[in-house]
């Protein structure tokens, strides 16, 4: 069996699970960062650091990406597997996962972000096609790089979510 067809072979609510698991996982310090936010909620929200959900296997970071996965796609109802699969997924309940906005772009700087005291302003650089256009590849690097650096600052302050396409 090819690699592609193992991945193809799975569930989708178990991949979109692993994507979602996955991105708890990365953003654990940024929800410690985000919250002092006051009433403004952040973007981000680790349920692994309060209880009931810390002493669930999904939060227990001793186990194995695998079984953590297993662990929260057990919990979840049909209808939270459902709603996962789509670019805005509401609260996940079972998993104390408030909604989250997978279309989130950064083709020429990041999108979909809050502006706060912390956060003020983001980069909008070049469309693609025109710093293409330049061949000059450290100018692609440079862009690629400042683009990332304001995506984390953005996420760990709460004032953005953690995926870029």
């Amino acid at each position: 069996m090819s690699r592609k067809d193992t991945f193809l072979s799975l569930e989708p609510s178990a991949a979109a699970m692993t994507v979602i698991l996955c991105a708890l996982i990365l953003t654990a310090a940024a929800s410690t960062a985000a919250a002092a936010h006051g009433d403004e909620s952040p973007y981000l929200i680790n349920p692994c650091l309060s209880s009931p959900y810390k002493e669930m296997d999904f939060c227990n970071t001793s186990l194995g990406v695998t079984a953590r996965v297993e662990a929260a796609i057990a919990r979840m109802s049909l209808p939270e597997k459902i709603s996962a699969m789509g670019s805005k997924t509401p609260d996940i309940k079972s998993l104390g996962l408030p909604s989250y906005n997978w279309w989130s772009e950064a083709t020429h700087g990041i999108s979909h972000v809050r502006n706060t005291d912390a956060t003020p302003g983001e980069t909008n650089f070049a469309l693609p096609i025109t710093t293409a256009a330049s061949f000059n590849r450290s100018l692609w690097w440079a862009t690629g790089q400042q683009i990332g650096v304001e995506a984390r600052a953005f996420m760990n302050a709460g004032n953005a979510y953690s995926t870029y396409w």
